[in-house]
């Protein structure tokens, strides 16, 4: 499944668009409420939500099954210089963080395939 999004990245860099989700904007706002610090994103993609996230103060980490995703997403961050870090995660491996490392998981994935 990793080739059919590194060809859908590949063919359109912002298949999801650019703006932020609408449930990223929603879940911002409760973000804000309860003082939501680090956040981390599973199935970023291109990064739109985690980009918003990380440019309005959030510390993000970005996990994506699409190694031509999470390239894009690094060159961005570095680019905007943003307290996000971007990787390549297979979701048959385990997350390696310790518990209580975040404060919140966000996902905002749409089923295309």
């Amino acid at each position: 499944m990793s080739e059919v999004w590194n060809k859908v990245y590949q063919s359109d860099s912002t298949f999801f668009g650019e703006e932020p989700s609408n449930f990223a904007l929603l879940c911002f706002n409760h973000m804000k409420i309860n003082n939501i610090k680090k956040v981390l994103e599973l199935g970023a993609g291109h990064g739109r939500d985690s980009i918003f996230f990380a440019s309005n103060g959030l510390e993000v980490e970005a996990l994506d099954y699409s190694a031509f995703a999470v390239e894009l997403l690094n060159k961005t961050t570095k680019e905007k210089r943003l307290p996000l870090k971007p990787h390549f995660f297979d979701v048959k491996h385990q997350l390696t963080y310790p518990d209580g490392y975040f404060d919140a998981a966000y996902s905002s994935i749409k089923h295309y395939f």
